[in-house]
């Protein structure tokens, strides 16, 4: 009986701000689980390799737990990439002995083997494990340095925090997007209003007192009456925005949203937790003053870019935990 067929799931991303780690020179494996998993730095990408699952969809199905191990990464040690985890397409070859002969020569390399198939580097690819795929990229320049036993721990923490395999919520996706936009912003006040802008994403949109959202309600049909009998154009467009400004105001402010955030989510004892909501609300104010009128105080910026990260990797790390777990 012939033996039975092996799959091998990769996962390839391309890191940015020429973030690098150390220690990956022997390629180093390491277990998620029960899952092996190697890593590798090719040509500026990071690359995740699980190796051994039972069938082709089966290695497809451990994707996002690798995806989420990378997000953890992110959060956890600061190394940036490009998010794009589409399956590739394999081309795969009709004789591989001679696609291997081509290939050397095409690129004056020495002759290394059969090849099997060909695909794109980033993204995600499933294959056979007995099969020999070559990935074709752009070259990258890294030159800062994380160690190998941190990525390691960081990937390992978020791998199995993936076992769910749910998609993550639009909110999370979108929060993780622009904490990954942040690490390549090159100055402190951008880095520190994009994380502002994490929390405020990932803050929950709830109502004011329901007295005062029934007062909104018949101040809105008011407007809603003069809309319906309204002709002139620039008329009709004051009021509806005077429409849209009201049916905002039924929500509480996005301070006291930041804020409960912090309190429902962050993992902290309560008298760090009750600080630490204290400090994201000034650094929320500081927020203010910094759009509306440019400058603030260095010190006083980077006390309140301090406190937006460790505030925003506690809830990054904390909804992909809890999000996974539901």
């Amino acid at each position: 009986m012939l033996p039975a067929e092996r799959w091998t799931l990769r996962l390839s991303v391309l890191l940015l701000q020429e973030k690098s780690i150390s220690g990956l020179e022997s390629e180093p494996t390491f277990k998620a689980g029960t899952v092996e998993i190697t890593v590798k730095l090719k040509a500026g990408h990071l690359v995740l390799e699980a190796r051994d699952f039972d069938s082709e969809a089966a290695a497809l199905a451990y994707a996002p737990q690798l995806t989420v191990g990378l997000w953890n990464l992110a959060v956890d040690r600061g190394i940036s990439f490009v998010p794009y985890f589409e399956q590739r397409h394999i081309t795969r070859a009709a004789d591989p002995e001679q696609a291997g002969r081509n290939l050397s020569q095409q690129f004056d390399l020495p002759y290394s083997g059969p090849v099997h198939g060909l695909t794109e580097e980033a993204g995600v690819s499933v294959y056979r494990s007995d099969e020999h795929i070559r990935f074709l990229s752009m070259s990258g320049t890294m030159h800062t340095l994380s160690p190998w036993p941190l990525v390691e721990k960081a990937l390992g923490e978020g791998i199995q925090l993936g076992a769910a395999s749910v998609p993550l919520d639009s909110d999370l996706a979108t929060a993780l997007d622009l904490y990954l936009a942040h690490l390549s912003e090159t100055s402190i006040r951008a880095r520190f209003l994009t994380l502002m802008m994490v929390l405020e994403v990932l803050s929950p949109v709830t109502e004011k007192h329901p007295v005062a959202v029934a007062l909104l309600n018949e101040l809105a049909a008011t407007v809603q009456t003069r809309l319906d009998d309204m002709s002139d154009e620039d008329t009709r467009d004051a009021l509806q925005a005077l429409a849209r400004e009201i049916d905002f105001r039924k929500e509480t402010s996005i301070r006291r949203r930041v804020r409960k955030l912090i309190l429902d989510v962050a993992p902290l004892p309560v008298p760090e937790l009750q600080e630490l909501a204290r400090d994201v609300v000034r650094a929320y104010d500081l927020r203010g003053s910094l759009i509306h009128t440019g400058t603030v105080d260095g010190l006083a910026l980077g006390n309140a870019y301090a406190v937006a990260l460790k505030a925003t990797k506690l809830i990054l790390k904390a909804r992909l935990r809890n999000d996974r777990s539901d």
